[in-house]
């Protein structure tokens, strides 16, 4: 506990350096990202790198434990949801949700997760910390068996730690494509390679979306449909989808007239059945 407290204070006390991607920092450290309203510690001995797409990666030189840090839009109960689901780790790793979801505090959650393999393989914690304005911060905690209490000692000062700053408001031309966005069901082609793949997208309302892809597969000699959810987000120019398996997808998003087009690519709007 002492060191809880004793790592707080120094994030609080801390000159803040803003992030910048493919840069090595040492901690202690306070880094901000002023674009996303986020502040975070760097505990002492560990390391942090950003790369593009991936969010903030901390870890140490000795041991296999990593901390990977990603800005989402979430409310509370899309929070609660995105414990509540599997996640891909990588390309060779999906962990499981276990025992309860933990409540830290009214914006802080927590809740174990795990993975076939046993003892062998890594465990994992999952964070969400909810900020104002829908801005939250997801934290994947990986860690050997023996490390259980250090890492979540080291975790929960963390997310204690992280803050969010206020931001400015959307751009106009920003909120137009948001508000264009909500509610819409729509289809899209998709070329990959010589090969056209039907997309059909709905946003909801509420920042979710469902995702329906018919992809050819072994040389277009055979097609296979894949159905996928998760929360969406305008930055800038781009459709942002944050799929509940970990894996984020980015949509180049133009409004010409009434006409809308995804990646370059004229989209046709439906009938939304499924949600608002």
């Amino acid at each position: 506990m002492r060191f809880l407290f004793g790592f707080f204070l120094l994030s609080v006390t801390l000159f803040s350096v803003e992030l910048s991607v493919d840069t090595l920092y040492k901690g202690p450290i306070k880094l901000t990202v002023s674009t996303l309203g986020v502040s975070m510690g760097v505990p002492p001995h560990w390391q942090a790198i950003a790369k593009k797409d991936e969010g903030l990666k901390l870890f140490q030189t000795q041991s296999a434990d990593t901390i990977i840090l990603n800005a989402k839009k979430l409310s509370k109960a899309e929070a609660l949801y995105y414990l509540s689901t599997p996640h891909q780790i990588d390309d060779e790793i999906k962990i499981f949700p276990q025992e309860r979801i933990v409540q830290i505090n009214s914006r802080i959650y927590r809740r174990v997760y795990t993975t076939n393999g046993g003892k062998s393989r890594p465990a994992f914690l999952l964070y969400v910390v909810l900020g104002p304005q829908n801005r939250a911060v997801t934290v994947v905690v990986t860690y050997e068996h023996k490390h259980e209490n250090s890492i979540k000692a080291i975790s929960m000062s963390l997310v204690q730690a992280l803050s969010f700053t206020p931001t400015k408001q959307l751009p106009f031309a920003q909120y137009d494509v948001e508000q264009r966005l909500k509610g819409v069901h729509l289809f899209y082609m998709k070329r990959d390679g010589a090969y056209d793949e039907k997309r059909e997208l709905w946003l909801c309302s509420n920042k979710r979306y469902l995702i329906i892809e018919n992809r050819t597969i072994a040389g277009g000699m055979s097609r296979v449909k894949e159905q996928k959810m998760g929360s969406w987000l305008i930055d800038d120019s781009k459709l942002v989808l944050q799929g509940d398996d970990g894996l984020d997808r980015f949509i180049e998003v133009k409004i010409e007239g009434k006409a809308l087009f995804f990646d370059g690519v004229r989209s046709f709007e439906l009938k939304n059945h499924k949600c608002e």
